[in-house]
């Protein structure tokens, strides 16, 4: 199977507001609009991107994770709108350990709606009931404070502070959060 046609087989997710669905090259203006903001990339210890086809190469990357079978990213489409605002999924999955670590980011149009809270609901829900996962994790900047609430409201736990454990212009701490199969919400 060719890059191109490895969303053929893509697992769609829906929630009551929200359609997670498999990216396409044309989201890669949507894409690229929320990762060269700057409010969105502040706290991620990522530079903002300056032209589409970062978003392109991004893109492309993803769908290599999910042709491996080690990765996978939806995007988030609020089901009436049917356009893209936000991606969110596993930036990694170990079969052998069954743990995966999610990622996420949002259009600032549509903070403080729940939004991600309901997207990573649904994800966490498929890995551990699909993928059989045992352990989530999300890594963050501990003063990242809504993407704090995100994972507090999922009973996700703090486990693990790493200080000053990443550079990008600066030295950044790492906040290890994690959600056990058993302690899901």
């Amino acid at each position: 199977m060719s890059l191109i046609d490895v969303w053929r087989d893509f697992p769609e997710l829906e929630t009551v507001r929200l359609r997670l669905r498999g990216l396409r090259g044309s989201d890669a203006p949507a894409i690229f609009s929320f990762y060269s903001d700057a409010r969105v990339m502040a706290l991620r210890g990522e530079p903002e991107f300056t032209s589409e086809k970062q978003a392109d190469e991004l893109l492309f990357y993803w769908r290599k994770k999910f042709a491996g079978c080690d990765g996978v990213r939806w995007g988030i489409e609020i089901r009436e709108e049917q356009r893209l605002i936000g991606t969110a999924g596993f930036k990694t999955i170990d079969k052998q350990h069954q743990t995966g670590e999610v990622g996420y980011e949002l259009h600032p149009d549509y903070w403080n709606l729940g939004i991600m809270t309901e997207a990573l609901q649904a994800i966490t829900k498929y890995g551990f009931n699909t993928l059989q996962l045992h352990t989530i994790s999300a890594n963050i900047a501990p003063d990242h404070v809504a993407s704090r609430r995100v994972l507090e409201k999922l009973h996700f736990q703090p486990e693990a502070l790493f200080r000053e454990n990443y550079f990008y212009q600066h030295w950044w701490d790492s906040q290890i959060w994690v959600l056990h199969k058993k302690n899901r919400a």
